[in-house]
């Protein structure tokens, strides 16, 4: 009895074991599947842009220097004529008072140059008249000495009392020239006489000098007996005093007020154009608002002092508003004008998505700096807004701007990871239905998105493929199932 129920059991154990491996062999396998319907296909990248206004007026300050105080912050509503700021006018105000001065001092100037003319012709007309008194003296002891005069000695002496009258006088002449090279030089340098005023004066001088050294060597000659010839030594004596009258009497003929006067007065000319300028830099020491408006940005907050060059301010016109965002040079040929822009207002609660339009690109790259400190290179992109009519949004709310480089409605998608490569060619799992038979068949694919990949053709509507190419339990013919 024991031998054939040992032999039953183990016929029963081996027939449970074998229905069993049948039946897991015809399990399906669980796999993950997608299922085929058309979808819309999109490849897009984000970038975080700027509300900005249609119309925005810099405002550059037309004073400059130390900052004295600020009246504004940025995000406040001005009205035209509001100040802005104000810049500490006390170095304006200290040009001012020295260019007053140099106009005082130059106004003397010209009332001081009649007087000066005054007395140089009154100087030289009193040596004129000293002279040709000279002169007749000369003549009258010449004929004199001719007449009376045989000891040698007694000529000599004459001779050299009328040169040291001669030498006193160019000595008188030197002193002369030298007070007037003095005068045109400084006239020189303050810019109101020539370079050629001053050659001519310093002209001047020089002869002088030589014409006094030319007559105390003739001094000389006379005291040491050298001079014989008394109608040769009054003939040069005579033509002397001669060239020096008609050089005063040049002299006296010259006016040189009018042409000084005239420079000095073109230099006053300048310096009122200065005060002017400087009154308007006063005046505007505060600067005002120029239009109603936002002030945005407030650039001279982060400065102590202000220059023409640079704006203090940024008002914004409320009204028409653009998106600016800025596109790295890597994606920015996958932008083009008038393309359409998906844009999102980030909110605790239920975003807000509405769209724009590209209408302007720039055509060059600028540095930006990403959150992490990063340098990149950037591309300016203004975007139009079409707001929701229930959507109010500010200058300076960042918004997200989605740019598709691929959108397409109806398209076949199927996991990235769901395709493979056969001999060649592309390759998919295909099941009929939730549940079936696998099988690989050969699909055309399309362009690849970020997770998916879109399939021009190989796959119908209702097939479901399988997520996973790579499974190792996959070959044609095994049973699968959708894991849920």
């Amino acid at each position: 009895m024991k031998k054939p129920i040992k032999i039953t059991l183990f016929v029963l154990i081996f027939i449970a074991v074998a229905a069993g491996s049948v039946f897991y062999m015809m399990m399906p396998t669980p796999v993950r599947m997608t299922e085929i319907y058309p979808r819309l296909a999109e490849l897009s990248f984000t970038e975080q842009g700027i509300v900005t206004a249609e119309n925005q007026v810099l405002v550059f300050p037309i004073s400059q220097g130390e900052l004295n105080g600020i009246y504004v912050s940025e995000g406040q509503n001005i009205r035209a004529g509001d100040a802005i700021l104000s810049v500490d006018s006390t170095g304006l105000h200290l040009r001012m008072n020295q260019v007053l001065s140099g106009i005082v001092a130059l106004e003397a100037q010209i009332a001081n140059l009649g007087v000066e003319q005054n007395r140089v012709n009154q100087e030289l007309r009193s040596t004129r008249n000293a002279l040709q008194g000279e002169l007749q003296a000369i003549n009258a002891q010449a004929a004199d000495i001719q007449r009376n005069i045989v000891n040698q000695n007694e000529v000599v002496a004459e001779q050299v009392r009328i040169q040291n009258v001669l030498i006193e006088q160019n000595e008188n002449d030197v002193i002369s020239a030298r007070e007037n090279y003095e005068r045109i030089r400084n006239l020189y340098g303050s810019g109101v006489a020539t370079r050629t005023e001053l050659n001519n004066a310093s002209s001047n001088l020089t002869r002088a000098n030589t014409v006094l050294e030319a007559s105390r060597h003739e001094l000389s000659i006379i005291s040491s007996g050298g001079v014989e010839d008394n109608a040769e030594y009054f003939a040069g004596v005579r033509a002397s005093i001669n060239a020096r009258i008609s050089g005063i009497n040049q002299q006296l003929g010259q006016d040189f007020t009018a042409q000084t006067a005239a420079q000095i007065n073109a230099m006053i000319e300048i310096e009122r154009a200065n005060v002017a300028q400087l009154e308007r830099e006063i005046a505007n020491s505060t600067i005002h608002a120029p239009i109603d408006g936002i002030i945005t940005t407030l650039h001279a907050q982060s400065t102590n002092v202000v220059n023409a060059a640079q704006p203090i301010a940024e008002i914004t016109v409320p009204g028409g508003m653009y998106i600016d965002v800025y596109v790295s040079t890597q994606d920015i040929g996958t932008v083009q004008v008038g393309d359409t822009v998906g844009l999102t207002l980030r909110q605790r609660v239920d975003d807000i998505e509405f769209e724009g339009r590209v209408i302007e690109i720039s055509n060059s790259a600028v540095v930006r700096f990403s959150a992490l400190g990063v340098e990149e290179r950037k591309v300016a992109v203004t975007i139009r807004p079409q707001l929701p009519t229930n959507l109010t949004i500010g200058i300076g709310y960042a918004i997200d701007a989605t740019f598709y480089v691929f959108r397409e409605e109806n398209q076949v998608l199927v996991p990235r990871t769901a395709v493979f490569r056969d001999n060649g060619q592309y390759m998919v799992w295909r099941v009929q239905g939730y549940e079936g038979e696998v099988e690989a068949v050969p699909v055309i694919r399309g362009i690849e998105l970020r997770t998916d990949t879109v399939i021009e053709s190989g796959l119908s509507v209702g097939d479901f493929v399988v997520n996973d190419a790579n499974n190792p339990d996959l070959r044609n013919g095994v049973r699968v199932v959708h894991e849920r």
